[in-house]
């Protein structure tokens, strides 16, 4: 029984959602933990650190980005490989800021499943450069802004250096729901609603549809 939850409250940690799981106690031929009879309900509810939105390109959309996630309470921090635009005069409310181009990123902090990368960065040529070192990485999200065309020949360019398609399947882009978004407000405001989303398992639909 004991081993079951275990195995279970590993699961949980992982979704990062509460469960209620259900046993039966009767007839191991079936598959039940144990003889002694009745049922078990045992409430699982994960605690984990603060999700981290890791806001790669500090520029008109990567700050509205960085106000609105700290905002929604998420630990933010910020990189870009231009130095001067790490820094609370240009991205205010971040927890940190790093510095450095985008393959150093997973050396300079500390990436795992509870990460969220967001790429606003300012060409394709900084994506295709850095990218392959964060597809080994376990963040929850790897999302890059741009068109479908850019994120088209990104993809191409990363295939002609051998990295697979099946990693590359780990990336989002276009990241963001639709909502026809025009200014970096809006746009920041797609970008998180796809993160809350997944987060929380949501599926994006209207809420009366």
């Amino acid at each position: 029984m004991e081993s079951r939850v275990i195995t279970a409250a590993l699961e949980v940690i992982a979704k990062g959602r509460p469960e209620r799981l259900e046993y039966s106690l009767s007839d191991p031929k079936k598959g039940d933990p144990g003889v002694c009879g009745g049922q078990m309900e045992v409430f699982v509810e994960p605690v984990i650190s603060k999700a981290t939105i890791v806001v790669v390109g500090a520029g008109h959309v990567g700050q509205a980005v960085v106000h609105l996630a700290a905002w929604l309470g998420y630990r933010v921090v910020v990189s870009d490989d231009r130095e001067e635009f790490v820094a609370p005069d240009k991205a205010p409310g971040a927890d940190e800021y790093v510095a450095g181009n985008l393959e150093e990123l997973p050396q300079n902090m500390k990436i795992n499943a509870q990460t969220y990368l967001v790429l606003t960065t300012r060409n394709s040529g900084i994506d295709v450069s850095g990218l392959p070192a964060l597809l080994d990485t376990p963040a929850a999200f790897i999302g890059v802004i741009g068109s479908k065309r850019r994120w088209q020949i990104t993809r191409e360019k990363l295939i002609e250096q051998g990295i697979s398609k099946k990693k590359l399947d780990k990336v989002i882009s276009p990241m963001g729901i639709e909502i026809n978004a025009e200014s970096p407000e809006e746009i920041a405001l797609s970008i998180l609603s796809e993160i809350v989303m997944l987060q929380r398992g949501g599926d994006g639909k209207r809420m009366n549809s």
